[in-house]
């Protein structure tokens, strides 16, 4: 779209009559006429509103995966409908999700669905077995090209011959304060960090690097007390849909604005693998243990070993529904049913927790039916259900009565 300056120059062979009339307001949905005299004295007029409009429309490619897209999708949907949006069409990217019937039945995810209950264009992302060079780059003869490539959670790097199909740009939504916290897991890490405060960034997509595009937009949140991933998750996601909105509104502003990434500001953000998930109850607190959980147990929870008692047998078991325990010693002696508590902790149970428990201990807690164990500092991970490999989950209570546990000797590996 040309401006009056750059209107001119497009037609410098033209004469132009001293009585043109002239008016060029930039902006959307606004006007501009002009009255032109060629050297055939043949006049015309252009009356660019409706091309104008035609012009400020956006056609938007968006590619997503996972449940952290969903809502970018969703603000986008809502933008497209609000009377006088920029939005004219979104068509969307997105994957089959394995059954839990068989691993070859595909349906559609989450973000697929959305798109169909709204009507827009769907194409299948790139399959994990043919890889993306075997992936067909979206055609549709009604769209000669999109206008944005929009890529959230997509988990495929888009190379230079892609980002360029998209006239105005690649971008893409990253939950964290970029630079900090590139790469697949921002979320689990930020969470484990006992970060105060986390963010999400819109960037330019990169073509040579994940994660390193120029900051386009940045929202700073305040970390919520105790999160898990998921609620983490939909925070970020909810305030990534307001940014990405933004910029596709105000493209040129952003990119303008655009600041480049500190390269000696980078951190990594690497995922966190079953492996190191396995309980280190001589080395980690009770505190680090819980954050873990709620970082990366709806993935991989928590493992630890447990000794078959009078037997050479040694199992993993998977530990759920943690929390940190209050320090014991603050805990009220009470008498209920005859039965004789110290800090909460029945007496014919065995030993209260000390300060010289063995790390790895088990202590049974009646009131909270939950396992108290001792971690590296003395401090005590609660847990209130176990689960053995290929066994079906119980409570804590459940494991206590019935794998002869001995609370204040028995203990974890």
């Amino acid at each position: 779209m040309f401006g009056c300056t750059g209107y001119r120059r497009a037609i410098s062979t033209m004469l132009i009559s001293a009585d043109w009339k002239r008016t060029c307001v930039l902006g959307v949905g606004q006007h501009r006429q002009f009255n032109v005299l060629f050297n055939s004295t043949r006049s015309f007029t252009v009356s660019s509103r409706q091309s104008e409009d035609k012009d400020d429309k956006i056609k938007v490619l968006f590619f997503g995966s996972d449940s952290f897209s969903v809502p970018h999708l969703e603000a986008l949907i809502q933008e497209k409908n609000r009377p006088g949006s920029k939005i004219e069409r979104i068509d969307v990217v997105s994957p089959k999700e394995r059954t839990k019937k068989s691993k070859r039945d595909a349906e559609d995810s989450p973000l697929t669905l959305l798109a169909k209950s709204h009507n827009l264009k769907t194409f299948p992302s790139p399959d994990r077995r043919g890889g993306f060079d075997a992936w067909t780059f979206p055609q549709d003869p009604s769209v000669p090209a999109w206008d944005f490539g929009v890529v959230v959670s997509f988990g495929w790097f888009l190379p230079n011959d892609v980002i360029t199909r998209f006239t105005r740009g690649g971008i893409n939504v990253h939950p964290s304060l970029l630079p900090k916290y590139r790469g697949s897991a921002p979320l689990q890490r930020a969470i484990l960090n006992d970060d105060k405060s986390t963010g999400v960034t819109v960037q330019l997509l990169d073509p040579n690097e994940f994660d390193a595009g120029k900051i386009l937009a940045q929202a700073e949140v305040a970390m919520p007390e105790n999160p898990t991933y998921r609620s983490l998750e939909a925070l970020l996601a909810n305030k990534g849909g307001e940014l990405v909105v933004d910029v596709v509104n105000n493209f040129d502003e952003r990119k303008r604005d655009a600041k480049t990434q500190d390269p000696d500001k980078v951190t990594k953000a690497n995922k966190i693998s079953r492996e190191a998930c396995k309980m280190q109850w001589d080395a980690w607190k009770a505190s680090r243990a819980e954050r873990l959980h709620r970082a990366n147990g709806f993935r991989y929870p928590i493992t630890a070993s447990w000794s078959i008692p009078d037997s050479d047998k040694v199992l993993s078991i998977s530990l759920f529904d943690l929390f940190l325990v209050p320090n014991a010693a603050d805990a009220p002696t009470s008498t209920g049913n005859s039965k004789h508590f110290k800090g909460g902790y029945a007496v014919e149970d065995g030993d209260a927790p000390t300060d010289g428990s063995a790390h790895g201990t088990i202590y049974y807690h009646r009131p909270s039916e939950s396992l108290h164990v001792s971690c590296s500092d003395g401090s005590l991970l609660g847990v209130k259900a176990l689960q053995f490999e290929g066994k079906k989950r119980v409570s804590a209570k459940d494991f206590f009565n019935g794998y002869h546990v001995k609370s204040g000797i028995s203990r974890f590996e």
